[in-house]
This record gives structure tokens, C-alpha cells and sequence, in this order.
């Protein structure tokens, strides 16, 4: 089978590969449909944070058909359609156990811990695989695992649903919460992107308000100061700069970037600054899926580029370098 797999940092190739495995009894085998390329799969492609194995097939976002069941799997079947869970976990330690199985002791991920989904196809455990329904769109039913991620940063941040909201960075995290926002609440929203093309995309599909934080006031808010923040980019830089400019205020970090911060706490109690990290998603992905299948229209124009697994390795270079239009790309491998 095709298969694009990280060698190390830097070293990513589309090879010929074997199939993937025939399942073990809790395991099932997936023919991949489509598969997105995460910013994460940048950062680890770019620094190697996370390259735990080599190679290894990568990819934690993809949707696709059941093709083969373990034996002791119950509740899917040949034909199935399914969404993927990228978090790779014990079950056994105590955070597991609590069900917050996404700060498990030993937590992994696809593509890393195991090999993902950017390839004809994908042996799993059968507990990482949400079933669809079977109208569903499987190239919507790709973002489940982005927009678990998206929903999951806006619970931590509990919202009330008449406060403005400015989030920065408008890739895919940051355009699905905007759009979990909207369809969740009435609230004002605010964006920024240094990427005018994919504000403006992100804008249209959510109706938010474009502003640029250099000059951005918490009054800019008709009705009510901005008093919670969503971070996107983990861009250092970026963090700095709302902890200066943001007082009276909730900032939840979810984007994946590099480099120190030197925080003095005496300005978050002064300024009353509460910062939130939110890491990947606990029970959300369910609840994406069935958003996802709902509102299929309201999430299709985050979808961008299209391209096959061979075109994989240029696709990396363009979005690394910041200047892609997309929002989200996703790889066509079986299709629909």
C-alpha cells in the first residue's frame, strides 16, 4: 500500500509499504478515506518533538470504512463508516481510569505511538474508531478529531454565552472553534490571522469581526469588553502581547509552538489574568461527529486543498511556510 511515512526531522516519503496488519482480537483494520494534515504533523515534521519511532506512518486525522474486525470487537462491522480518535492510551492509570484519558500517564498519539492514517490503510484499536452515520460525508467526517479539539478548548474556557470572543490564528483550530461558537452561541466573535486570506476566509464562514491585536482594545466590543481569548498559534510572541494588552481576563492556549515565556506572576494577579492550557479533547469527540453530520454545510468551506498521498511531502513545505490560503487540507485517499 501507499503509505507517507516520517523517517525523521525534516524526512518525510511516500513509499510502497506493506498492508497494514491484519487486526488483533480488540483491534480493526480501516480502508482511509480522507486524512488531514494537522499543524501538529508541521511542528513534529519540523522539529522532531514527538518522533517516538522511525519511520512512521503519520497522520492522527482521517476518516474511512471498516475492512476488517478482531474478533472480539463489538459494536463495529465491515462497511462501517468511522472517525478516528488520535489519542493512543492505557486505560489503567488514574487519569484513565477518571476518564480523562487525554492526560494519560503515557499518552501517545497516531502517527507517532503507532502508525496513522496517511495511507491506504490504518490497523487501529477498535476504541479509537466513532462510528458514523452512514449518510455520513466522510471528507466532513474527517475534521471530528480538529473540531473535538476546538470544542474541548471552548469548554475549558466556559464561555457565558453573551461574552465576546477573540480568537488568534485562523488554521484549523482556530476556524472550527469559531464556527463551535457560532454554533453553539449568539456571541460576538473576534479574529486575527497574520494570513489576510485565510481572515477573511474564516470571517465569512463564522461572521466574525477581522481585527489586528497590534491595535486591538478590549472595548472594541460594542456590547462588552473582551474577557476571554483563545489562542491558536502558539506563537510566542503573540502570548506576550495579550498578556499585556488583556486585563479581567481568561487566555486559553491550545496552539503547539516552541520557545520560552517568561511570565512575572505578579502582573497576572494584579491584572487579574487567568491562563488555561487546553490539551487535545476528553468526551468531545462524539458530540463532533454528530456536529459534523448536522451541520455538514456550515463545515465544508473549511475544507481546502485536496491532494493525493504523493503530493503529500510538497503539501508540508507550503503549509509550514505560513503562506497557504487553506484552512484545512485534507488527503484524498480512497475518497467517498
Amino acid at each position: 500500500m501507499k503509505a507517507v511515512r516520517l523517517h525523521d526531522t525534516l524526512d518525510l516519503r511516500c513509499e510502497d509499504v506493506a498492508k497494514a496488519p491484519d487486526p488483533a482480537p480488540d483491534e480493526v483494520r480501516v480502508q482511509v478515506a480522507y486524512a488531514g494534515i494537522c499543524g501538529s504533523d508541521i511542528h513534529n515534521f519540523k522539529t522532531g518533538q514527538w518522533i517516538s519511532r522511525k519511520p512512521s506512518i503519520a497522520g492522527h486525522e482521517f476518516s474511512g470504512f471498516v475492512e476488517a474486525v478482531g474478533a472480539n470487537v463489538v459494536g463495529l462491522e465491515i462497511g462501517d463508516k468511522v472517525a478516528a480518535d488520535s489519542r493512543y492510551y492505557c486505560s489503567d492509570c488514574a487519569n484513565c481510569r477518571l476518564g480523562k484519558v487525554h492526560l494519560c500517564e503515557s499518552l501517545g498519539f497516531v502517527g507517532e505511538a503507532i502508525d496513522g492514517g496517511f495511507a491506504d490503510f490504518i490497523t487501529v484499536p477498535a476504541k479509537l474508531c466513532i462510528k458514523c452515520k452512514p449518510d455520513a460525508a466522510l471528507h466532513i467526517a474527517a475534521l471530528a478529531e480538529p473540531l473535538a479539539v476546538a470544542l474541548h478548548a471552548l469548554n475549558l474556557l466556559n464561555i457565558p454565552n453573551d461574552e465576546p470572543l477573540l480568537i488568534i490564528g485562523c488554521g484549523p483550530i482556530g476556524a472550527l472553534s469559531a464556527l463551535a461558537s457560532t454554533c453553539r452561541s449568539n456571541r460576538a466573535l473576534f479574529i486575527c490571522d497574520v494570513n489576510a486570506i485565510r481572515a477573511e476566509r474564516c470571517a465569512e464562514l463564522s461572521g466574525a469581526a477581522i481585527v489586528d491585536l497590534a491595535s486591538f482594545s478590549q472595548s472594541d466590543s460594542a456590547e462588552k469588553p473582551v474577557r476571554y481569548v483563545l489562542d491558536t498559534t502558539g506563537n510566542i510572541g503573540v502570548i506576550d502581547m495579550l498578556l499585556q494588552k488583556m486585563s479581567g481576563c481568561t487566555i486559553g492556549l491550545v496552539g503547539i509552538g516552541s520557545g520560552e515565556l517568561t511570565i512575572d506572576p505578579v502582573h497576572l494577579v494584579e491584572r487579574e489574568i487567568s491562563i488555561v492550557g487546553c490539551h487535545a479533547f476528553a468526551d468531545e469527540l462524539p458530540e463532533a461527529v454528530a456536529l459534523l453530520h448536522d451541520k455538514a454545510d456550515r463545515f465544508e468551506g473549511v475544507i481546502g486543498d485536496r491532494i493525493t498521498l504523493e503530493q503529500t511531502t510538497a503539501a508540508y513545505g507550503v503549509i509550514a511556510s505560513g503562506t497557504s490560503p487553506a484552512i484545512k487540507t485534507l488527503i484524498e485517499v480512497s475518497g467517498e
